[in-house]
């Protein structure tokens, strides 16, 4: 039997319609906000004031995910853009010449570890390498502003735990400096008034690390190791309003998930507060320079053995957290 033609004429109508929409948000079905997850990107861009979050896993080997999601004004949004494939444990960090976030590698899926470079201009990715000679996932890059170029160090490249400096200013180069232990799941940050990386903790084959280091052209070890205070998969911001180095959460020596809250002055680690988050590890942590606060999301707890994914969303305001609670109109 023929379909009558006013049928005909809406099936073609919605699609030309569907065909036409912009693809700057897609509500997902259930609620409209990111779902657990460890193992993400979480970093604030300042040029669009919007906080961006990409891929992770929501699962003890798990696919990797390949959503991005943009936070601002007070609210989640679902970006329906081509990007990187699914992944998580990036590396990544703003340009603040290019006014663009740079993510570089990562783990994919099938056990791949990925070594090319995407950037996120507030709109769209764009691939700026699809290869490159530093291979790693749970590896940190950070943004130096008085040298214009992005430092990275160590991780893993699927056969090794790398100890190799490298920098980017249009491709990438080792640097043949004395370097800090070979270590993945550690966290740097960039002291953007002092102008040095401060680099803390990780994990290597056989241990863990307490150490901290600074970066201001070479490498020097400022602090540690200190006894029963390694740290990995934690996460570290630098609040430039406070002028602090702040970090959160992670797993010590006795595989207990953390939920301490610290700083690091003068090479030396000391407990802020101990509430907010729950004991979580492999979570985004970032600090909004617009909003002069630092942003939590997801990460893995620990819970009868089972390894679980987190989805609340938290705020430091620089003395005490405060969880973000969804609107009604986020589910």
């Amino acid at each position: 039997m023929n379909k009558p033609k006013t049928t005909i004429f809406c099936i073609q109508f919605l699609s030309l319609a569907m065909f036409f929409l912009p693809l700057s948000e897609t509500k997902a079905q259930g609620a409209v906000r990111p779902e657990a997850r460890w193992g993400h990107v979480l970093i604030h861009d300042p040029t669009n004031n919007q906080i961006l979050l990409f891929g992770g896993t929501t699962a003890r080997g798990g696919k990797y995910l390949d959503d991005t999601w943009i936070w601002e004004k007070d609210k989640w949004s679902k970006l329906s853009v081509a990007g990187p494939e699914s992944r998580g444990f990036c590396a990544v960090t703003f340009h603040e010449e290019r006014e663009t976030v740079i993510l570089h590698g990562g783990r994919g899926n099938e056990g791949v570890t990925y070594s090319d470079l995407w950037e996120w201009d507030g709109k769209g990715w764009t691939q700026l390498e699809k290869e490159s000679p530093y291979k790693a996932d749970h590896h940190q890059i950070v943004y130096l502003g008085g040298q214009k170029m992005i430092l990275g160090f160590g991780g893993w490249n699927g056969s090794e735990v790398l100890g190799d400096t490298w920098t980017w200013s249009g491709d990438w180069k080792k640097l043949d400096v004395p370097s800090p232990p070979n270590r993945a799941s550690h966290s740097v940050t960039y002291d953007r008034d002092a102008q040095k990386v401060i680099l803390y903790g990780g994990l290597w084959i056989n241990g863990q690390y307490a150490d901290i280091w600074e970066f201001d052209g070479k490498w020097s070890q400022v602090g540690g190791p200190y006894e029963n205070s390694s740290l990995d998969h934690y996460n570290m911001i630098y609040d430039s309003e406070r002028k602090q180095i702040v970090g959160f959460g992670g797993k010590n020596y006795r595989y207990n998930f953390q939920r301490n809250t610290f700083k690091i002055v003068e090479g030396k680690v000391t407990t802020i507060a101990s509430d907010g988050p729950s004991g979580r590890h492999s979570f985004g942590f970032t600090f909004d320079r617009n909003q002069k606060e630092g942003f939590l999301f997801g990460g893995k707890e620990y819970v009868n053995e089972e390894q679980l994914p987190l989805g609340d969303f938290w705020k430091w305001n620089g003395e005490k957290w405060v969880q973000i609670t969804p609107s009604e109109e986020d589910y």
